[in-house]
């Protein structure tokens, strides 16, 4: 299965799809009523999982693609 990226921030936020925080990678696994929970894979197989709001989830992503463009 080939994920989506999240590069425009206005798009729907979908399981499955790859949003970029602070050069890494984190998939949407789960998405609920009022929040987003995202997860990540370690390199030495350790999993990881946050939730934010889409808001907050929209400035992280905002706020890493202007690194990436700067």
């Amino acid at each position: 299965m080939v994920s989506g990226h999240i590069a425009d921030f206005s798009l729907d936020y979908e399981v499955g799809n790859s949003v970029f925080i602070d050069n890494k990678e984190w998939v949407i696994a789960e998405v609920r009523t009022g929040f987003i929970i995202l997860q990540r894979d370690s390199i030495d197989g350790t999993s990881q999982t946050i939730d934010v709001s889409k808001n907050e989830l929209q400035e992280l992503v905002k706020e890493t693609q202007h690194k990436f463009e700067n």
